[in-house]
């Protein structure tokens, strides 16, 4: 109640940021910390809120600039990447999407968010990002479950031309590509999927928002299950036989 009295709110805006129902701003923070006799806490404490800020961010607030502009976005944080370390249960990365699967997978999305979003810029720019693959000074490490190819998205013709994909860009010098079949049993398997970003972050798409981690231990622990998902892959020529039997059962 006294510090509620001091800065002039009410009670139950103090319970809310106490409890963590609700994000104080800038400059209540600078108010609290004053109230409180603190004032030096305050940059520390600002400084951790747009961490915060930064760490989870709404599909919603990112889908103003529409589906193209989060293309871009991610365009812009992969140049300074060296080692991407990226694993999916369920769908093909969107670095080895070919344009009709892409199209499905933000299709999809739109339906999902409930918005009209221009489809074809998205398309277009996600195709522009994967000229990173062929980059000498960058190296990719992919880990897919076969559900992520045996779970139709389009077509038929859409999933022959996408595991056709697979199978060419998994011979890229800078690729690493493992599928994980279902008979197979890691020691550790994932439930989500998530990209690595050399060893300073690891990015996490939920239904509804981004989650970017970058502590520490978070990226230690991501790195260490990645190891044992991969465990279980199967990569070069066994990738390829795997590819080729998903397509072979698909035609059928």
């Amino acid at each position: 109640m006294r510090l509620a009295e001091l800065l002039s709110w009410s009670q139950p805006k103090v319970s809310k940021i106490e409890t963590g129902r609700q994000s104080p701003t800038a400059a209540e923070i600078t108010a609290w910390t004053h109230a409180c006799g603190h004032p030096e806490a305050a940059s520390g404490l600002i400084e951790k809120l747009h961490d915060l800020e930064s760490m989870w961010v709404e599909w919603k607030n990112q889908l103003h600039g529409g589906l193209g502009g989060i293309q871009s976005r991610m365009a812009l944080d992969e140049e300074r990447v060296r080692l991407f370390r990226v694993y999916e249960p369920m769908i093909v990365p969107g670095l080895l999407q070919t344009p009709g699967y892409a199209r499905a997978v933000l299709e999809a999305a739109n339906r999902k968010n409930g918005v009209s979003c221009d489809i074809e810029e998205a398309v277009e720019q996600r195709m522009r990002r994967q000229e990173v693959l062929y980059r000498r000074d960058k190296r990719f490490r992919f880990v897919i479950s076969e559900a992520a190819v045996k779970h139709r998205r389009g077509d038929r013709e859409t999933m022959t031309a996408q595991i056709d994909r697979l199978i060419t860009v998994s011979t890229l010098p800078a690729v690493s590509l493992g599928i994980i079949p279902f008979d197979s049993s890691p020691p550790y398997l994932p439930l989500h999927g998530f990209w690595m970003h050399d060893d300073d972050s690891v990015v996490i798409e939920t239904v509804s928002a981004e989650l970017t981690l970058t502590h520490r231990s978070e990226v230690e622990q991501y790195a260490h299950v990645f190891t044992m998902a991969s465990s279980g892959a199967r990569f070069r020529g066994e990738a390829r036989d795997l590819l080729r039997r998903a397509a072979e059962n698909d035609a059928s």
